[in-house]
């Protein structure tokens, strides 16, 4: 008995004893106009970047979406920079930040803060979903609009990721 309880003792100061748990990097969503997100992008040059275009009211983006965050995971060490980009308007914001941390989505997060006749013009689309992936010389190396396939984002990511 005294056994059992020297050993229950030992086990509970050695779990104390232990680094706390690490607490989940915060969950951020800033607001940017389409020029200040080329920027953001631009300063990744040298990393792989998965910049995925989504919104509150698109189906198809929300159910891909942990595809990215499983691709973030999976490749952030080897130079993978997962980005969000939420089209949603700015009344969408609490929801579409919501959204983000329920996914864990602890990587650059934007909202583009731009009427949708903008950001369609300058994407060439008139709506999400919308996936580009560039190369580490910042270049845009493919483009997968409409039906997004992420296990071909994440083959095409990791092959820039060797490179």
């Amino acid at each position: 008995m005294r056994l059992t309880r020297l050993l229950i003792a030992t086990a509970a100061v050695a779990v104390l004893a232990a680094d706390p748990p690490k607490p989940a990097e915060p969950v951020r969503l800033n607001a940017v106009k389409y020029d200040d997100l080329g920027d953001a992008v631009r300063k990744l040059k040298g990393k792989v970047v998965v910049l995925d275009f989504w919104a509150d009211y698109c189906l198809p983006c929300k159910r891909e979406f942990p595809k990215l965050v499983a691709l973030h995971r999976k490749y952030a060490a080897d130079g993978l920079s997962a980005v969000s980009v939420s089209l949603d308007e700015k009344t969408g914001h609490d929801g579409a930040k919501a959204f983000l941390e329920a996914r864990g989505a602890a990587f650059a997060n934007y909202r583009l803060d731009e009427v949708p006749a903008v950001w369609q013009a300058k994407l060439k689309v008139q709506g999400p979903p919308l996936v580009y992936v560039f190369n580490r010389r910042g270049e845009l190396e493919q483009k997968f609009a409409d039906d997004i396939d992420y296990a071909a984002v994440e083959k095409l990511a990791a092959e820039l990721l060797k490179q």
